[in-house]
């Protein structure tokens, strides 16, 4: 019965544009996007494809553009959503793709980094690493490597990952945080480290399905690939001391005792992607396979439930992130109080509902 409902969810959010997600280019929304392009993959569902192609032609204006990007603005989100377009060009060999994807590519030429090398978060976050952006620029810069470039040079991407390793991990815990001021000017960073001062679980999700969907493009590829899986395994090892007996993990991963902590579900379905991508591809012992199963059902086990005859993925953190938003204003010094009180619980955002379908993709994979 579940697993029914998981069904109906993914077919009724489709509809529920104006809802619970809006017609933008925007990452949140590439992630959408990218479920139910999985979601094809796996089932052969034409809805599925045309869903997503629907959605991105209607950012397009008449001269073939998305108005929406700006290529004089430094974002690594605004990276994030043009994934989905090489499945399109792929499909569809439209022009219109193609030039969106080569503007993106051209941009990232000339995007600031840190001394070490990686991408800075933003322009108005300047010499921060953050673990999200991993997810948000790495695919599509190997993607465009492999599918469009003659020289196939990954180098890039394996020192962008290691940096992370290098500046956001703590060898004493095992665990990565949430991100890492190279200037150490910011006032949520540490004067020593640069790091952030905790543990967001759903930065770590980002990070590990950056490490699986990169991996999964570099097989077959000539590059030394060893680092990445090393990583993915290091990073979910890691993490497993602090998972709760239900399979989830906390807003706050290593804090699951301290009153205000909760169970969150986007950071955890994440993870769960992760292990069972991870497992299926072999990177992964098949017991993560196991493990990614038992996280997944426990997370719908605990928030996933229908309510006037809507069903409804409860436990997500809307928005997090460091630094003072530049759009509303408000301080985020990366405290526990900041990440368990000043942002809200929903239901159906998609940060939790993207990794939900990508995980019942791999569960259903898992079952062929």
């Amino acid at each position: 019965m579940t697993y029914q409902m998981l069904d109906q969810l993914r077919d009724h959010y489709m509809e529920s544009e104006g809802t619970w997600f809006s017609l933008r280019w925007h990452y949140i929304e590439n992630c959408i996007l990218k479920s139910y392009m999985d979601s094809y993959k796996q089932s052969g569902k034409e809805e599925y494809y045309l869903f997503v192609k629907g959605f991105i032609d209607r950012l397009y204006d008449e001269s073939g553009r998305i108005p929406a990007i700006d290529v004089c603005y430094y974002s690594i989100d605004q990276i994030r959503p043009a994934t989905i377009l090489f499945d399109l060009y792929k499909r569809e060999n439209d022009s219109k793709y193609k030039h969106v994807l080569d503007l993106i590519y051209e941009q990232l030429k000339t995007y600031p980094r840190t001394a070490s090398g990686s991408f800075w978060h933003k322009e108005n976050y300047p010499n921060q690493i953050w673990l999200d952006g991993l997810y948000m620029g790495q695919p599509f810069l190997v993607r465009y490597i492999k599918e469009f470039e003659e020289k196939k040079d990954y180098s890039d991407t394996i020192n962008q990952f290691l940096n992370v390793k290098k500046f956001i991990f703590n060898e004493e815990n095992r665990l990565y945080y949430h991100a890492y001021d190279e200037s150490r000017e910011m006032f949520w960073c540490d004067k020593t480290t640069g790091m952030s001062p905790n543990v967001w679980g759903r930065a770590v999700g980002w990070l590990v399905m950056a490490l699986v969907d990169v991996l999964e493009l570099l097989e077959d590829e000539q590059v030394d690939s060893e680092p990445l899986k090393m990583m993915l395994q290091e990073t979910l090892d890691g993490m497993l001391p602090y998972q709760h007996s239900g399979g989830m993990w906390y807003q706050i991963v290593d804090m699951g005792d301290r009153p205000g902590n909760y169970l969150e579900s986007s950071g955890t379905l994440m993870l769960a992607y992760a292990m069972l991508k991870g497992s299926r591809l072999g990177y992964l012992a098949s017991e993560y396979a196991e493990r990614g199963k038992s996280v997944f059902d426990g997370t719908i086990r605990q928030y996933l439930h229908e309510e006037n005859g809507e069903v409804l993925l409860g436990g997500i953190c809307r928005s997090a992130g460091l630094g003072t938003n530049p759009d509303t204003g408000k301080v985020r010094d990366g405290t526990f109080k900041y990440y368990t009180e000043n942002e809200i619980i929903v239901s159906n955002n998609g940060h939790g509902v993207a990794p939900l379908i990508m995980a019942y993709t791999e569960v259903k994979l898992s079952e062929l």
